[in-house]
């Protein structure tokens, strides 16, 4: 990779160059002056081990790229209800790949996505259980994460690094389109897979509880003798929806916005009114940092620092109390409905009518501050969680671009997070990679695919342009 796509660190020295300060460092600080090399030499390497990583295989007559599964002997609240997710590493791996600069046409992409289309017998090493003679394909995935990440990793070979002003405005107007024809039907079965998943989760839920995702995992199988076997399934406990799986999709079905593929406006109210609900009603006052605020004697608003919840409410000390994910989290989720909801003339209507301008905005500047309160440059806060932190980081990315704020109150909210990256790479014969046990297994496939996209910075590909007063 580094020999073979040069280019692609000179991009990232230019563009991370323009984005970083140009204050002149002292000379006591002199490594500082190659940040930017540090962080293009270990995307390019990070890269090259994700190359690297797959297992590569055949079935049948068709060459296929698999990354892994979703294990471990217990899931993330204790219990031993876990997950294979058979299409779900593989599509992570792709969309980073991608959005790392990789080209689509290169082999291992190519065989990556030929994994979801291999049509073959279910087995404990592909797929996480025993099969029984039972077949299978990942198409569509078992889960809405994974369909989450297949959306997004087939949307990424069709729109990386586009940040031009023309382009942007193309992509506004969605006539960004993908123009093969199998990937287009696909991105449309993906995306009305998504949407019909919401909130399903044993019994029917009221509405109020179908505004957001969860595992919510179905799987189909079919038998050479004929016979097809459906199973629906509920992962952790009978919650409908959570924040997290709902960022997710959220993030999926807006980068399948801009090419073309929209949803109803009512999926976009409903995101935002579920991602509201979780964030904590209260929180204390703290002053809001905005540098551009503080002139002619302005004195700048203060806000209530409240953070956002995976599953509020929740008596498990994980789900109910607020993280620096779940806020990265809510305010990236309100940003894109909002922006989306702005478009058409339904959109609007259901803002007003929703008073979702004012609750949207007040969200924002309050998990702000919850993130200005609790920071941390790399723990998920509160500390101490031990969970998520590289995943923390990749949260905090999507929100502060998609919100274009290069501060956190006073922090360096991207620099900061690089150092404590950079600091943590683990070194290899196949390039380098990061794995700090706190997601779940694959923990090295998982923590270097977030960590890739944090310095990448991911989101400003499809990142609205900015607007003043933010």
């Amino acid at each position: 990779m580094r020999s073979s796509a040069p280019w692609i660190r000179g991009a990232v020295v230019l563009c991370l160059a323009l984005l970083l300060p140009m204050t002149p460092l002292p000379a006591e600080e002199e490594e500082a002056i190659s940040f930017p090399e540090r962080v293009a030499e270990a995307l390019d390497r990070g890269v090259e081990w994700l190359l690297a990583r797959p297992t590569l295989a055949t079935l049948g007559q068709r060459p296929f790229a698999h990354w892994g599964l979703i294990g471990g002997d217990v899931n993330y609240a204790g219990g031993t209800d876990v997950y294979a997710s058979p299409a779900g590493p593989t599509a992570l791996a792709l969309y980073t790949l991608l959005k790392c600069g990789v080209p689509a046409d290169h082999a291992v992409v190519e065989q990556g996505f030929a994994w979801f289309f291999v049509d073959h017998e279910v087995t404990e090493r592909w797929d996480g259980m025993p099969g029984k003679g039972w077949r299978t394909a990942y198409r569509i995935g078992w889960t809405s994460y994974e369909i989450s990440a297949q959306i997004l990793a087939l949307t990424a070979k069709y729109d990386r690094q586009k940040r031009t002003a023309v382009t942007k405005s193309r992509r506004r107007r969605g006539k960004l389109k993908i123009r093969d024809k199998q990937d287009r039907e696909w991105l449309i079965d993906l995306v009305e897979a998504l949407v019909a998943r919401r909130g399903v989760c044993g019994e029917d839920p009221a509405p109020e509880a179908r505004r957001g995702w969860r595992y919510n995992s179905r799987y189909t199988m079919h038998h050479p003798r004929g016979g097809t076997r459906v199973d629906d399934g509920q992962y952790l406990g009978p919650a409908n929806q959570d924040l997290s799986s709902t960022q997710l999709a959220t993030l999926a079905l807006y980068s399948a916005h801009q090419l073309g593929k929209q949803v109803k406006p009512e999926v976009w109210a409903d995101i935002a009114t579920f991602t509201l609900d979780c964030q904590e009603e209260d929180g204390p006052e703290h002053p809001r940092h905005d540098p551009g605020l503080h002139a002619d004697g302005y004195v700048a608003p203060t806000d209530r620092a409240r953070g956002f919840c995976y599953i509020r409410g929740s008596a498990a000390r994980l789900e109910g109390q607020p993280t620096g994910a779940m806020t990265g989290c809510g305010i990236a989720n309100l940003l894109m409905a909002r922006d989306v909801l702005r478009e058409s003339t339904k959109g609007k209507r259901l803002l007003k009518k929703l008073e979702l301008e004012s609750r949207i905005d007040e969200a924002v500047f309050d998990g702000l501050a919850w993130l200005d309160r609790n920071w941390s440059s790399f723990e998920n806060p509160p500390r101490p969680t031990a969970q998520y932190h590289i995943y923390y980081l990749y949260s905090l990315e999507r929100a502060m671009d998609l919100l274009g704020k290069e501060l956190v109150g006073k922090h360096l909210w991207y620099r900061d997070g690089a150092e404590a990256i950079l600091e943590r790479q683990i070194r290899g014969e196949h390039g380098v990679h990061w794995e700090t046990k706190t997601t779940h297994p694959p923990y090295d496939l998982l923590d270097t695919c977030f960590a890739l996209l944090f310095l990448k910075r991911a989101t400003l590909d499809i990142a609205p342009p900015p607007v003043t007063g933010r």
